[in-house]
């Protein structure tokens, strides 16, 4: 299987390619591919490092920079509050909400696994 790019392939396929900026270089269905075309990636002369090659199931990712190969297992250190947003089951709309222009939310990564590219924004002023 080749090389897919974008949101739809990501969706699509278990092993993700990321590079050392966040960006997703490829997707894949199976590990072997995937893991066989990060290491001929990461010896091209333009490529970011460290590589990683996310296993979204199985919560581990392969991180690989030019002296190594590293298997990294997905751990969840500590659960902080998310937000000061309505639990779910409430009815309340948007409106009827106190900080609808700006909420804040607190994002956590978990180590090894690359965090979307998102715009910054500061409560009370647009991006």
């Amino acid at each position: 299987m080749g090389n897919q790019k974008g949101t739809e392939a990501m969706d699509e396929h278990r092993f993700v390619v990321w590079d050392a900026d966040g960006r997703p270089l490829g997707a894949y269905c199976d590990f072997d591919t995937a893991h066989r075309w990060a290491h001929l990636r990461r010896r091209q002369a333009h490529t970011r490092l460290p590589l990683t090659l996310d296993d979204r199931v199985a919560q581990v990712s392969r991180r690989l920079s030019h002296a190594r190969c590293e298997l990294v297992a997905w751990a969840e250190f500590a659960v902080l509050p998310g937000c000061d947003l309505p639990p779910l089951d409430t009815t309340a709309t948007l409106a009827e909400h106190p900080h609808r222009t700006a909420p804040t939310c607190v994002h956590t990564p978990v180590i090894g696994h690359p965090a979307p590219a998102r715009a910054q924004t500061t409560q009370g002023n647009p991006a």
